[in-house]
């Protein structure tokens, strides 16, 4: 991907194969320019070493006890739920505190099928999207409608990250972002 990256569009997007460097692409790149951004990052939640589920991490002003939460939790060796009311009542506030930030970048990090039952949040989503804000995510690849209406929109880039093109990427994406 060395010189074709594409022009890119108000909103960006990674995505990729699981464990590729996406979300590390993407926090390289927000500490690298400097970014100012509010939104959301998934974080492993681990117990005794294992990986049991991920929490949902605001980058905005929460109480403790609204933040980090459990969002999904692992119930068998590749298959997780969702925590709906993660999504619906704190995912929703976090978009939203994330619209009022003066903070010109949301961080969506990362959307999926995890959450495409939780209406509330994905209209929360679409709101940040039609905002002057700028986006900056993560699409998992999986056949959520939700994902793939994004990919579609006109205002968003969505560009492939793999083991070969990453570093290339992040340094075309630091002069061009």
């Amino acid at each position: 991907m060395p010189s074709d990256l594409p022009e890119l569009r108000r909103h960006l997007f990674l995505t990729g194969d699981k464990q590729v460097g996406k979300s590390t692409l993407l926090r390289r790149l927000i500490e690298a320019r400097g970014l100012d951004c509010a939104g959301f990052e998934t974080q492993a939640f681990c117990l005794n070493g294992e990986r049991r589920g991920f929490t949902l991490h605001g980058r905005v002003d929460m109480p403790p006890y609204q933040n980090d939460c459990i969002c999904c939790a692992r119930i068998e060796e590749k298959r997780a739920v969702p925590v709906l009311p993660v999504f619906e009542e704190n995912g929703v506030l976090i978009l939203k505190r994330s619209l009022a930030s003066p903070a010109p970048y949301i961080l969506m990090d990362e959307l999926g099928r995890l959450e495409r039952q939780a209406e509330g949040f994905i209209a929360q989503i679409e709101a940040c999207l039609d905002s002057k804000k700028r986006v900056l995510g993560v699409l998992q690849k999986c056949g959520s409608e939700h994902v793939a209406r994004i990919a579609k929109r006109d205002d968003v880039t969505v560009l492939t990250v793999t083991q070969e093109n990453r570093q290339a990427l992040f340094k075309l994406l630091c002069q061009r972002l």
